[in-house]
């Protein structure tokens, strides 16, 4: 790997770092706008060839995925990381990777790709920690019953499944399994 991509996923997985210790505060990608090249760096920075991802809904995405981070496809079931693009459909959280009681840090991370988002509005109420208080964050692009599912995959925790949302802005916020997750 080149040393500027090095330096880029470095720089990309500081902002995740970010992210996740904030829940629904939105950050800024290093040098990415679009849901797809997003998604990408996202995973570029997180994963390597011992990592199964599922990609659901965009096939074309699916092979960008593979041909640049070397990972291995996996079904949902066994994924470690599940990006689902906005055709999916379907409750993809049922059957996906919660962790257990032992290694709860074992669930999956979903990455959603979604059209635009804003912090400090919309439905999607979050509290717990590194929230101070409530913080609101609005999913364009993401169905409200989306919402619900990741909800209901949470709702056990420590176990559940790590939530990162792109954009096509090349933006990034996250919920991980220890937030409260309300609809307003």
């Amino acid at each position: 790997m080149d040393p500027t991509t090095v330096i880029r996923h470095h720089s990309t997985f500081r902002v995740l770092l970010q992210a996740m210790s904030h829940p629904g505060r939105v950050y800024r990608l290093p040098d990415v706008v679009g849901t797809r090249q997003s998604a990408v760096e996202v995973l570029g920075s997180l994963v390597d060839h011992e990592v199964g991802v599922a990609v659901i809904g965009d096939p074309e995405l699916a092979g960008l995925v593979g041909g640049r981070t070397g990972c291995r496809p996996a079904a949902p079931a066994d994924a470690d990381y599940l990006v689902i693009g906005p055709s999916a459909g379907g409750d993809h959280l049922a059957g996906c990777r919660r962790g257990s009681l032992e290694c709860p840090d074992r669930g999956a991370t979903v990455v959603y790709l979604v059209n635009e988002l804003e912090e400090g509005r919309g439905e999607i109420m979050l509290s717990g920690p590194g929230v101070d208080g409530t913080a609101r964050l609005r999913i364009q692009g993401l169905p409200i019953d989306a919402v619900h599912r990741l909800m209901a995959a949470n709702s056990e925790f420590p176990l559940g499944v790590d939530a990162v949302f792109v954009d096509d802005n090349g933006c990034v916020a996250c919920i991980p399994r220890s937030s409260r997750i309300k609809v307003a």
